[in-house]
């Protein structure tokens, strides 16, 4: 699938509200055992069972990526580190190809590798999206961050006019 790349984004799902949920529960986890440390009862951080649900959910969303790749014959979409779901797509499957606004939660109910009435989903954070419309009918959306820069490439070039 790769040749010459014409676009690359990598979206992190890092947002305001979700650094403050995770801030919450690992505040949660600790104040937990606060009668513990108000009583000098040493509790170390590493034997709370919280403390290691917290650091996994820090480090997943830490390491997370939603990779999108564009190259001239066709898209390429993962999430970063799980390559076991790596969806590539040529130009001549797609039969439309537009970059709009969307309702994560409405559409898709929220962000990741998601299935909704309306097709399927990859995205991270935001509501805009690039929507593919494949030559069998199936509807993939992708996440995107940066929608003026792939309407920039013109991208209905590249859709092949045959059915």
């Amino acid at each position: 699938m790769r040749n010459n790349t014409l676009y690359t984004e990598s979206q992190s799902f890092f947002s305001w509200w979700l650094c403050l949920i995770l801030l919450s529960s690992s505040v949660a986890s600790v104040s937990a055992h606060w009668y513990d440390i108000l009583q000098f009862n040493f509790v170390p951080l590493f034997r709370l069972p919280g403390f290691w649900i917290n650091l996994a959910l820090w480090s997943l969303f830490g390491v997370l990526r939603l990779k999108t790749t564009i190259y001239e014959n066709g898209i390429e979409v993962y999430f970063f580190p799980f390559n076991f779901y790596r969806k590539r797509i040529a130009w001549g499957d797609i039969a439309t190809v537009e970059a709009r606004k969307y309702s994560p939660i409405a559409e898709f109910g929220g962000w990741g590798l998601r299935r909704g009435s309306r097709g399927r989903a990859f995205s991270a954070q935001g509501n805009m999206g690039l929507q593919l419309t494949m030559r069998d009918g199936n509807v993939l959306l992708i996440g995107t961050q940066n929608p003026a820069e792939i309407e920039q490439l013109n991208l209905s070039q590249f859709l092949k006019n045959e059915i």
